[in-house]
């Protein structure tokens, strides 16, 4: 026992030597880490760690020597939002008609309407403008969604539509109404986006406020959607479809165009898709309707269509946005669902892209 007392008191006193022996000196602090830049920017951006509705990309694109460091905070915003999404590049984002979060889309948007402006001042007046666009239409979708008219004349057509519907609602269902207003704002936002021609509530901005405001529209357009489709969903949990016994020809055309516009939510699409199915056999839904969104579903999961409703403009004319499978009997398939020969479809949708 003395023994081990004595060892322990040794290992003591040497312990309480060292403690006591002076130490050498900390080294300065160094110099505090300044805000990000280039990919690390652009990456803040993108994820929200800075607000990119606050941040000026026009000082950014124009500062003196700042281009190069402009162009890499772009390439590191594309990297996180890829990254984020679980794809390889920015254009496989765009391509997969992903949902990007608000900070995603206000950064993507940044970096695209500074690229069109011709000086920071000018970006700065045309960030303002398309927010005040922007307030107009979000008090025409409030008073139009609330059942009220709309105070942006160009409106005043989805008003009475979203009323009328309401009304006709308001006797059946409160599922009915609640789809209605739904079927409402799925439609506001992608009226109000702004391409070719000018509309009166967005009348004087130029190509970066355009890009700018059509950013905040799909933002806002982006989250209805998804709240249309949970919604849609979580009825469907409680009925079979909104068949055109029960319900009529509108709300079968309104919910399924809900589905349609769900491409952010699969599950839901792929839901409708085999609800409306069975309907289809039962001549309880537009078979129409049903092809389409077959179509689409398969066009999301990177299939070949089966009845060429998926179509968009290129090259002045209007084409299928993937292949479709056995080209020969088109036609064919697209009689049994209601459609037109395909070369009728593709000549009426070539006036529209200039063919």
């Amino acid at each position: 026992m003395r023994l081990l007392s004595a060892a322990l008191a040794a290992v003591l006193l040497a312990a309480s030597t060292a403690a006591a022996a002076p130490q050498p000196a900390s080294p300065p602090p160094g110099p505090a880490a300044g805000p990000p830049t280039g990919l690390a920017l652009g990456a803040a951006l993108a994820r929200g760690e800075i607000d990119p509705s606050a941040y000026d990309f026009g000082a950014l694109r124009y500062a003196p020597s700042r281009t190069l460091l402009f162009l890499a905070a772009q390439t590191g915003a594309q990297t996180a939002v890829a990254a984020a999404h679980g794809k390889a590049s920015w254009p496989a984002v765009v391509a997969a008609h992903a949902c990007l979060t608000p900070a995603e889309q206000m950064t993507m948007a940044g970096f695209d309407s500074a690229l069109l402006a011709p000086d920071a001042a000018d970006w700065g007046q045309e960030k303002a403008a398309a927010e005040a666009a922007f307030a107009r239409y979000a008090a025409a979708r409030d008073a139009v969604l609330a059942g009220q008219p709309s105070p942006e004349p160009e409106f005043a057509a989805e008003a009475a539509e979203a009323a009328e519907a309401a009304r006709a609602a308001q006797a059946k269902s409160p599922e009915l109404q609640a789809l209605y207003r739904h079927r409402a704002a799925d439609q506001l936002w992608r009226h109000a986006l702004v391409f070719g021609a000018k509309r009166p509530y967005a009348a004087g901005l130029g190509k970066a406020g355009t890009v700018w405001l059509n950013a905040r529209l799909t933002t806002d357009g982006c989250a209805a959607d998804l709240a249309a489709a949970a919604w849609l969903r979580q009825v469907l949990g409680r009925i079979a479809w909104f068949d055109l016994k029960t319900y009529g020809k509108d709300a079968d055309q309104a919910a399924w165009l809900i589905a349609e516009h769900a491409d952010a939510d699969p599950q839901t699409q792929l839901l409708v898709l085999n609800r409306m199915g069975v309907a289809v056999l039962d001549k309880q839904t537009n078979p129409a309707n049903f092809a389409s969104l077959w179509d689409r579903v398969a066009l999301n999961a990177g299939r070949p269509q089966r009845y060429g409703t998926q179509m968009r403009c290129a090259g002045g004319t209007w084409a299928p946005t993937a292949p479709v499978e056995d080209p020969a009997k088109l036609d064919e398939r697209r009689r049994w669902v209601g459609l037109g020969p395909e070369a009728d479809f593709a000549r009426k949708g070539g006036k529209v892209c200039g063919g």
